[in-house]
């Protein structure tokens, strides 16, 4: 069983603890030290180590791979040295705050032959999975995105969740020909809601909307086909009934996205051949977002 570090333990990390520990062993915890955070790794997971030192993780060659769960900020200079430390690299979305930075890391990880595996967590939704399946014999016309939440104003809008959305349009469309920001509004920073357009062909568009200052949180994507339209709604999937002129379930997931994720993250680091694709990817929509954000 492999054996990993992992990097933070905020609300996400300890998500990456408890689904990691189901399919490898969790050597490490590498934290600031918050009184609240070891007091729930000491009670949850007591054989996992704690340290405060990067050191103690670089320097130990039992470690196959670190996950890493810290702020936006703190990616870059993180991931070069674990991968400059010949370990596999699991890190949550963005990569990276600039094209060149993940560019380099993206050098880095061929050079040292390891895996750089960024996060994008709904790509590994079983009811994106169903959908590529069915969006196999229906052609896609358009889709809609739409996500209401409230919070992360520390964070970067574009980086920190409307990545999530471009990993997906990207992986049904491909590269969009245009982007076009058509509304934003800012509360706490200045843009905590927008409306962006993305165009990629004379036939295909998507619409992308994020607003992080409602009161409740919902997340669907409308998926519209030549023959049909669907509803992706948490963990379901509906198609709609011409007939009854409503919405039924056709799909619901089984499995986490995380989990799943994760699993495929290790999957990865046991295969012959290190794997980039997801930091490729991450490349893409750094580029995009950068566009937007002139």
């Amino acid at each position: 069983m492999n054996q990993i570090a992992i990097i933070g333990i905020g609300r996400w990390g300890k998500n990456l603890i408890r689904e990691f520990s189901k399919i490898s062993t969790v050597k490490f915890c590498l934290t600031t030290g918050n009184k609240e955070n070891l007091k729930w790794l000491k009670k949850n997971y007591p054989d996992v180590i704690h340290t405060t030192r990067i050191s103690d993780v670089l320097n130990d060659s039992s470690i196959d791979a670190v996950i890493i769960a810290t702020p936006i900020k703190t990616h870059y200079l993180l991931v070069k040295k674990i991968l400059e430390s010949k370990k596999h690299v699991f890190i949550e979305k963005p990569l990276a705050k600039k094209s060149s930075e993940i560019n380099n890391l993206i050098k880095i990880a061929k050079k040292n032959k390891k895996t750089l595996f960024v996060g994008h967590v709904f790509l590994h939704n079983e009811i994106f999975k169903k959908l590529k399946l069915i969006l196999k014999t229906e052609s896609i016309k358009h889709a809609i995105f739409e996500w209401k939440k409230l919070g992360t104003f520390d964070e970067d809008i574009f980086e920190n969740l409307l990545s999530h959305d471009l990993s997906l349009n990207l992986e049904l469309f491909g590269i969009p020909k245009k982007v076009k920001l058509i509304r934003k509004r800012g509360l706490l920073t200045p843009i905590d809601d927008f409306t962006l357009e993305l165009y990629f062909t004379k036939t295909q568009t998507s619409v992308i909307t994020i607003d992080r200052t409602a009161h409740y949180k919902k997340k669907t994507i409308m998926i519209i086909t030549k023959k049909n339209s669907y509803i992706w709604d948490d963990n379901e999937l509906l198609k709609f009934n011409k007939e009854t002129e409503l919405y039924k379930t056709i799909f619901q997931t089984k499995n986490t996205p995380l989990y799943l994720e994760c699993k495929e993250f290790v999957k990865q680091i046991n295969a012959k051949h290190s794997s980039i694709d997801s930091a490729i990817l991450a490349s893409k929509i750094s580029n995009i977002i950068s566009k937007i954000s002139k």
